[in-house]
Parts: structure tokens; sequence; C-alpha cells
């Protein structure tokens, strides 16, 4: 087979073998968070549980991202990544009480901290300034996903608590063996980077200001979509089915707009009114979430936050490592995707404690608040529009 066609087969089935990698990693967060819930009794728990994730990623993704531009080598971590999934879905289905869940739901954030080598393994096949169109296609392939993934809900419906877990451990193997067969795209005569350029790089202003930009929504998405929003839902009637139809919403309009993002709407608006437009989109929907009394504006509302969500994810991906050299990008997009992680920690574990507190009306407020936040830094900071120099 010639060689254009053999990159192009392994471009697919990497986009496919993605796809998999986030269906095993999200078929059971529908329900993880009532199921932590049901285990505990306890909402600080529940966060807990949840802020795990997000707390394995923040210690692993920037050392990991070294390791892998030293060794030259992004496959053998995309590989260990289906392992610690399979370890992680079977652990979880085998607690017998929350603290176990909070253990392995770390593992699964190890395994999500292995997401380095993915994006800069696939960025390896295009051009540096096709940055923003290579991450549009893989998160979309994340959304897609994730979305799939939402099939969980049913099946904890139709099967029990623990079928989702199991359902993901077996998911993770087919992915285990799309990957098996692609081709890396290897730098020849590469030097791998100093300890001083990798200080230089992680402490850029620009890379400083998009991480935390992304945190900043991660500390929101976490608190509420993939932590507190399905608990919610449940309390205004929802079933575990139609917790995982809302996940199913929210991830196809993210990953609509996630595919649009690079290609269509960030070309015409720039990076900074996207962005920002986005960020207020969604603080508006938290603020009106907890107001909410019927499943279908719960659905309506939080399915168009995530069309906005989506806009904003790639085109921030995209800057963390755009004009970065190629045996520095693991290393840039470690320390972008490990700053962001403080988000993912900090905010299930903060909103936990203020559901504790004064309840679930807080939770979407505070995230909302975070949201403005975030919007304000991309309107002051982030560039009108594609970044060409190098690092």
């Amino acid at each position: 087979m010639p060689e254009g066609n053999s990159s192009a087969l392994d471009r697919k089935l990497f986009l496919v073998g993605t796809a998999f990698f986030w269906i095993s990693l999200y078929i059971y967060q529908p329900t993880l968070s009532p199921y932590a819930k049901y285990l505990s009794k306890s909402l600080a728990m529940v966060g807990l549980v949840a802020g795990s994730y997000g707390f394995t990623q923040l210690v692993f993704r920037f050392p990991l991202g070294i390791w892998s531009d030293k060794i030259g080598r992004r496959k053998p971590f995309v590989l260990s990544g289906f392992v610690l999934i399979f370890i992680s879905c079977i652990g979880l289905a085998m607690s017998p009480n929350a603290w176990s869940l909070v253990l392995f739901r770390a593992t699964a954030g190890v395994a999500a901290s292995m997401w380095v080598a993915f994006t800069v393994m696939y960025s390896g096949y295009f051009k540096d300034n096709q940055a923003a169109k290579a991450m549009s296609m893989i998160t979309f392939c994340v959304g897609l996903g994730q979305a799939i993934g939402a099939i969980g809900g049913k099946i904890a419906d139709e099967y029990g608590w623990l079928a989702p877990f199991y359902s993901g451990a077996g998911l993770s193997v087919v992915g285990l063996l799309l990957m098996l067969p692609i081709k890396e795209k290897l730098k020849q005569n590469r030097k791998p980077a100093s300890f001083k350029t990798l200080l230089a790089v992680a402490s850029h202003r620009r890379l400083l200001i998009v991480s935390i930009i992304t945190s900043l929504s991660q500390f929101a998405v976490f608190s509420t979509t993939y932590g507190f929003l399905t608990v919610y839902a449940e309390g205004i009637g929802a079933s575990k089915s139609h917790m995982g139809l809302l996940i199913f919403v929210i991830n196809a309009c993210q990953t609509t707009a996630m595919l649009l993002s690079g290609t269509l709407i960030a070309p015409r608006l720039g990076y900074k009114a996207t962005v920002g437009t986005a960020y207020f989109s969604i603080a508006g929907v938290c603020f009106v979430t907890p107001y909410i009394q019927n499943l279908r504006n719960l659905f309506i509302f939080q399915g168009a936050g995530a069309l906005f969500r989506g806009l904003a994810y790639p085109l921030l991906m995209g800057m963390a490592i755009q004009g970065i050299r190629q045996e520095e990008k693991a290393a840039a997009m470690g320390f972008f995707q490990a700053v962001y992680a403080i988000g993912m920690f900090l905010g299930p574990a903060i909103s936990g404690l203020i559901g504790n507190a004064v309840g679930l009306k807080g939770v979407f407020l505070c995230a909302g608040g975070v949201y403005i936040l975030a919007a304000l830094m991309g309107i002051a900071y982030l560039p009108k529009r594609e970044i060409k120099q190098v690092l």
C-alpha cells in the first residue's frame, strides 16, 4: 500500500479508536454521580468521586508529556490508556463502597492522562498551521464517543447499576485492538527538549493564559455536567435512561459545535470573540438551571449550553500547541492538560462542599460565576486570529 494511503488509513483508524477510548471512559458517566450518592448518601463524597478523576490527571499529565517527548514516542502511552480504562472499569464494578469508587475513578484519570499522547500523535499527521483543524477533528471524536457513551443510562436501567462499568471494560478492549496496527509518524533526527527549554515552554505567557482559561471552564463543567447535573435531574424526576439521554443531548450538541469551531465559526469571528461569547452564554445557562423544574426545559437549556462550550474548547487546545516545535508539543500539551485538570479536580470537590452547605442551587450559581471569569479572560488576553510564530 502506498505511504500516503497507509497514512490516511492510520488517521481514520486513530479517530475511530479515539472514539472508543472516550466511549469506554464515559459510558458510566450518566449514572456515576447518582450511584456514588446511592452508596455514600453524601454530596461531598459525590464531589470527591468526581474530583478524583481530575486529581490524577493533574499529577500525571505534564510528566507523561515530558516522558513522551524524551523517548520520542506516543503510541505506547496511547495503548496503555486502554489498559488502564479496563482496570478502572472492572474496579468500579466491584467497588463495595464510595472510597473504592474514588480509587478506581482516579485510575480512570490516569488513563485519561494519556490523552496528551493522543493529541500529539494525531497532530503529527498534519502541518503546524493545520493545528486548529486537527484539534477540531479529534475533539469531534471525543464528543462523539462521549455522546455514544450516554447509552450507559439505558444500559443501567435495563441491567442495573454495574452494567455500564462492565460495558466500558469490553469497549476498551475493542479500542485497544483498533489502535494496535496504527503506525506512528516519527520525526527523524529529533532532539529531545532540554529541561530549561521545557520550563520556558511551560512558562510562556500564551500557554499559561490558555491553560488557566480552560481550567476555569473545566472547574465549571465538572461541577455541573459531569458532576451534579444528573443528581439535580434525578431530583426533578429523571430516570437512569433520562440521565443518559440528557448526557447524550449535551455531548451531541457539544460535538457538533467542536466540528464547526475550527473550520467555520472561529475563522469568521476570531478566537477572542468566539471564546468570550461561548462562555458568557454558558454562564447564563448555569444561572437558569437551578430554577428549571421539568426535564424538557432542562434538556433544552443544557443542549444550548453545550453548543457554546463546544465552540471554545478546540480553539483553546489548538492554541496550546500551535507554533511550538514538534519535539516540545507533548510537553506543552501535557502542561495545558495538567493545568486544566486542576479545574477538573477542584470543581467537583469544592462544589460537593457547597452542595452540602447550601444545596445544588449554589453549585450552579458558582459555576456560572466561574464561566464569566473565563469569558473575561478570553476577551482580555486571547489573540483575535490564528497564531503563526514559533516559540
